[in-house]
C-alpha cells in the first residue's frame, strides 16, 4: 500500500505533507533527509492513530486526489509529488535469528542506549533500511 506525499520548497528547506492524513507533516533541508523523516513521521502518525483507536482513512490514488478541487493549489505549488510505502502495524510474530556473539552484544548495548528492546531496535533498523 502507498500514500501520496506532496513536497514543497520554501526558503531553502523542504516540507512534506500527506493529503489523506491532515496534520502529518515533516520538514528538512534536503530531499533525501525529507523522505526519510517523512516516512518516519508517517509511520508514527499511523501508529498513534491506531493506538488511539482512530480508523485509518482509505488512501486515495494520485488520480483521485488530483481530481479533487480542494487539493488543486497544493498540487499546483508542489515541487514534487511522490508515493511513500505505508506500513500498517500488525500482530507481532516471534522469530529466531542467528548472529555473531559480539554483534549481539553491540546490538543489546545500542538498543538499551536508545531506549529500545532488542526486538524493537531490530524492527526499527529494518524499517529504516527498507525505506532507503
Amino acid at each position: 500500500m502507498q500514500i501520496v506525499a506532496l513536497v514543497h520548497r520554501e526558503d531553502g528547506s523542504y516540507g512534506l505533507s500527506f493529503p489523506d492524513l491532515p496534520g502529518c507533516v515533516s520538514a528538512a533541508t534536503s530531499l533525501d533527509e525529507l523522505l526519510l523523516d517523512g516516512k518516519e513521521a508517517l509511520d508514527l502518525h499511523i501508529e498513534a492513530m491506531l493506538r488511539d483507536g482512530e480508523e485509518l482513512p482509505e488512501f486515495r490514488s494520485l488520480q483521485q486526489l488530483q481530481a479533487e478541487p480542494a487539493f488543486g493549489e497544493d498540487f499546483a505549488t508542489a515541487e514534487l509529488v511522490t508515493l511513500l510505502p505505508v506500513d500498517i502495524p500488525g500482530r507481532s510474530v516471534k522469530v529466531t535469528i542467528t548472529m555473531e556473539e559480539h554483534l549481539l552484544a553491540r546490538l543489546n548495548k545500542a538498543a538499551e542506549r536508545q531506549g529500545y528492546t532488542r526486538s524493537g531496535f531490530i524492527a526499527e533498523a529494518v524499517r529504516r533500511k527498507l525505506a532507503s
